[in-house]
């Protein structure tokens, strides 16, 4: 009987054993899910032609959004980050990048000669860039502070706050939503530089 329990328990200790080992086995071989990284891109053309060149300077955040993690939003009180979908760099550099090159595009002529002139200044400060989830869709929000000066004489200085639908509930498509939304934004602000009036300072809005 002794000789019994003892080749009992060694099968079961076996047993154990292998069953371990094929835990650790799948533990192993589980795939990581994999890093998204995602940009913005502007479509499109600028609805006028600026009489100057640009020139883009520094891009400031608020913290919560100094990150390279995507931040979402489920609720008014609550900021979350993916941990596998991030922008593809700091997005002050992202938003930067974007807006010159959209700009690029309203100072270059049909023959590909860049207007002359003392340039247009831009600087910026982005409060808010995220995907809202709701029940109904989900959508891109920003909101940014633009401050554009030229030859030392301040032009413009306001804030925009645009929220675009995203086609699809998924990160990649409010990527989309958000270079929607700052395509707007720069839309804005090219009409606002190339309104009759617009060489003399405007009062902050």
């Amino acid at each position: 009987m002794r000789t019994f329990h003892v080749r009992r328990g060694r099968r079961a200790s076996t047993l154990a054993t292998l069953a371990g080992l094929a835990l650790t086995g799948c533990a192993l071989f589980r795939s990581t899910p994999q890093v998204r990284s995602y940009t913005l891109t502007l479509a499109g053309e600028p609805p006028a032609r600026l009489a100057a060149p640009v020139r883009i300077g520094v891009f400031t955040i608020d913290q919560p959004y100094a990150t390279e993690r995507l931040a979402y939003r489920t609720s008014p009180y609550r900021l979350d980050y993916y941990t596998y979908h991030r922008w593809a760099a700091d997005p002050r550099q992202l938003v930067q990048a974007a807006a010159r090159d959209y700009l690029e595009r309203a100072v270059t002529s049909g023959h590909g000669a860049e207007t002359a002139g003392t340039p247009f200044e831009i600087t910026g400060h982005i409060r808010r860039i995220e995907e809202i989830d709701t029940p109904a869709a989900w959508q891109g929000a920003l909101v940014l502070d633009l401050r554009v000066e030229r030859g030392g004489t301040l032009l413009l200085a306001r804030s925009y706050a645009e929220t675009e639908p995203a086609e699809a509930r998924n990160p990649e498509a409010v990527a989309a939503a958000l270079s929607r939304a700052l395509a707007r934004i720069l839309d804005s602000v090219v009409t606002e530089l190339t309104a009759p009036g617009a060489a003399q300072p405007s009062a902050l809005r």
